[in-house]
C-alpha cells in the first residue's frame, strides 16, 4: 500500500495504522504541531527549572548563615514547591514527544508507556495541587487560618494517589487488547476505552478546578474590593455592602492577602481552551462517533496548555514573594 503525500511512515505503518490503534503515522502538519508543543514544553521545562536553581541556591545560602536546615515556612512554600515540581514532570511529558516528531509514528511500547506515565503524573498532580492553593488562599483570607503541616500531608496525599490510579492502571491492564497507554493519536496517555480512569486520573480534576477557581475568585475580588466583610468572630458571619469610600488602605492591604489566587486563575485562563476541545471529543466518543476535532485545533490548545510551567515562573516573577524558598529575585530580570 503506498503512504498518501505528506505521511511520514512506512507503508507497513501505514497500512497497519488504518485498522489498529497501537500505531498513528503523523503527517507534516501534525508534525509541526507536535514540535510546537515539545517548544512549549521546553520552555516550562527550561524556566521551572531555573526555579529550582534558585531553591537551590537560597537553601545554601540560609544554611551557610544560620547553621538550619528548615526552609519552609508557611503554606504556601509547600504548595509552591510541589507545583514547580509537578510542572516540572509535566513539561518533560511534553519534550518526549521527540521521539514521535523523529520517526514520524506514534507506537505502543516501554517509550509509549513511560510517556502517559509521566504525563500523567504531571498533569493531574498539577491541577490538584493548584486546586489546593485555591482552597488553601480562601482559607486564609476567610477563615484567617493557615497550617504548613496540613499542606504538607495534603500534598503527600495528592502524589500518592496520582501514583496509585497509575499504578493499578498499568498492572491491571497489562496485556490486555485495549492498550492502557497507547496513542491518543500524537502522543501516548491513557486509551479511549478507559473512561474511568481517564475521568478520576485527570478529567474530573481539571473541572472541579475550573468551577472552584471561579466562585473562590469572585468571592476573594468582592473581599478585595470591600464590598465583602467578615466578622471577627465566627467565620460563617459576614455581610455584602457597598465598598466604603475611604477604603483604599484596606483595599491595597487586601488584595496584597489574596495575590496567590493569580495562579489558579492563570492556570485555568490556559485550561479552559484544553477542557472544550477535549470534551467535544469526549461527547463524540461517548455517542459512538469518531473524534472530528481537527488536529490544528488539539495541538494549539495542548501547546497552550505546556506553558502553564512558564506561566507559574512569570507569576512569581511579578508577585516576587518574601519567601526563603522563592524569594532573591532581583527587579523581576534575575537572582540578587
Amino acid at each position: 500500500m503506498s503512504v498518501p503525500p505528506g505521511v511520514d511512515c512506512t507503508p507497513e505503518e501505514y497500512s497497519q495504522s488504518l485498522s489498529d490503534a497501537s500505531i498513528h503515522c503523523l503527517t507534516r502538519g501534525q508534525s509541526i504541531g507536535v514540535a510546537v508543543r515539545i517548544e512549549a514544553g521546553l520552555i516550562s521545562l527550561v524556566a521551572v527549572v531555573a526555579v529550582f536553581i534558585l531553591i537551590i541556591r537560597n537553601g545554601i545560602r540560609h544554611v551557610r548563615r544560620t547553621g538550619e536546615w528548615h526552609l519552609v515556612q508557611d503554606p504556601m512554600d509547600v504548595l509552591m514547591l510541589s507545583l514547580f515540581a509537578a510542572d516540572l514532570v509535566q513539561a518533560v511529558g511534553a519534550v518526549m514527544d521527540i521521539k514521535w516528531v523523529h520517526s514520524g509514528v506514534v507506537a505502543v511500547g516501554p517509550f509509549c508507556t513511560a510517556q502517559g506515565v509521566v504525563q500523567q503524573l504531571g498533569e493531574t498532580s498539577a491541577a490538584m495541587i493548584t486546586l489546593l492553593i485555591t482552597l488553601f488562599t480562601f482559607a486564609g483570607v476567610w477563615f484567617r487560618k493557615s497550617s504548613t503541616s496540613l499542606a504538607a500531608v495534603l500534598v503527600a496525599l495528592v502524589w500518592i494517589f496520582v501514583m496509585l490510579i497509575i499504578t493499578i492502571g498499568n498492572t491491571t491492564h497489562r496485556g490486555s487488547h485495549s492498550l492502557f497507554e497507547s496513542p491518543t493519536p500524537y502522543w501516548c496517555w491513557l486509551g479511549q476505552d478507559f473512561l474511568g480512569f481517564r475521568l478520576a486520573g485527570e478529567y474530573v480534576w481539571f473541572w472541579i478546578n475550573l468551577a472552584v477557581a471561579v466562585i473562590v475568585y469572585i468571592t476573594l475580588f468582592l473581599w478585595a474590593r470591600g464590598n465583602i466583610t467578615i466578622s471577627d468572630t465566627v467565620w460563617w458571619r459576614f455581610s455584602v455592602h457597598r465598598s466604603p469610600a475611604d477604603a483604599d488602605a484596606e483595599r491595597a492591604r487586601r488584595q496584597t492577602s489574596y495575590a496567590m489566587i493569580a495562579y489558579p486563575i492563570c492556570y485555568c485562563v490556559l485550561l479552559v481552551p484544553l477542557s472544550v476541545v477535549r470534551w467535544i471529543g469526549f461527547v463524540e466518543e461517548r455517542g459512538g462517533r469518531m473524534d472530528s476535532t481537527p488536529s490544528a485545533a488539539t495541538l494549539a490548545v495542548i501547546s497552550l496548555y505546556g506553558l502553564s510551567g512558564a506561566s507559574n515562573v512569570v507569576l512569581l516573577l511579578s508577585t516576587k514573594p518574601d519567601s526563603m524558598l522563592f524569594g532573591g529575585w532581583q527587579g523581576g530580570a534575575g537572582w540578587a
